[in-house]
């Protein structure tokens, strides 16, 4: 018969748990262990630095190489942009030499069309230095020889002929001669056109060309002197006319403020007056033959 074993199967000192606990010659590392352990660890982490500075170098190098692409298209996009500068700046510099030509030409033009226009301007003063214009004279309806039905007289207008006894009546009173004497002196002479626009109740002027400059000039001054009705002057071009009105415009300030007694415009535009009531000189108080005159405004 078999002898059966008196022992706790749980107990610490069963054989069974014998070869569990652990053997202490295991727990002990050596100094050649360790130190193998820390090579080992030293090394990955060596390789491990190495592979990530590795890594790193080889980002920057790929982004300095991305970067300096980039400068080097920056670069080359700044060298275009200042060629393009300095080509724009030189053709600015064309462009202003040229416009500096152009307005100093468009002058040059400008004041030769105006010293050609005062040339016309003095020719036409010169073909009608013997053609007055009579302001003042009034028209006049003509009785004819017949009757309407009713027995009133039969009245016309005035035609060319009628305006020329008109005028000659006029100036034989004026320059103290007769009528036919009157007459001889004009060459021809017509009231002006109608105009529509004109709201007035004056006489149409008489425009009269003489037979000869000296007749135009005694007719001018003696109608200025004994004639204060009737208002003559030279038949000018469009420019002096223009200037004439300024002096005349003067004129009329002039009187209006006492300054001066009376006053007339000389040929072409001179403002002739008279300050003193004592003395029949007049002398020059502006002239006005070279104003610049802008028929634009």
């Amino acid at each position: 018969m078999s002898r059966k074993s008196t022992r706790n199967p749980g107990s610490i000192n069963s054989p069974a748990n014998d070869s569990e606990q652990p053997d202490e010659s295991s727990q002990h590392i050596t100094t050649s262990q360790l130190e193998n352990i820390l090579t080992d660890n030293r090394n990955e982490f060596t390789k491990l630095i190495k592979d990530t500075i590795q890594h790193e170098l080889s980002s920057m190098k790929q982004e300095i190489v991305r970067l300096q692409s980039e400068l080097e298209t920056v670069s080359d996009v700044a060298n275009n942009a200042k060629k393009l500068s300095e080509q724009l700046q030189k053709d600015v510099t064309k462009l202003q030499e040229e416009n500096t030509h152009l307005k100093t030409k468009i002058q040059n033009t400008i004041n030769g069309q105006q010293k050609l226009e005062e040339v016309i301007e003095d020719n036409k003063n010169r073909q009608l230095r013997k053609t007055l214009v009579f302001k003042g004279i009034p028209e006049q309806q003509i009785n004819e020889a017949s009757s309407n039905a009713d027995g009133s007289q039969k009245t016309r207008s005035e035609n060319w002929d009628d305006t020329a006894t008109i005028l000659a009546n006029t100036m034989a009173e004026t320059l103290n001669t007769s009528p036919d004497e009157a007459r001889n002196m004009v060459e021809r002479c017509h009231r002006a056109a109608a105009n529509p626009k004109y709201k007035g109740n004056a006489p149409r002027p008489i425009f009269a060309a003489f037979m000869d400059w000296r007749d135009s000039e005694l007719t001018k001054d003696s109608f200025r002197k004994n004639n204060a009705d009737v208002f003559v002057e030279q038949k000018v071009g469009p420019r002096t006319t223009a200037r004439r009105n300024m002096a005349l415009k003067e004129r009329k300030r002039l009187k209006d403020n006492k300054t001066i007694l009376n006053g007339y415009v000389s040929h072409p535009a001179r403002l002739m007056v008279n300050t003193n009531a004592r003395a029949a000189k007049y002398t020059l108080w502006k002239d006005y033959s070279n104003e610049p005159v802008n028929f634009d405004r």
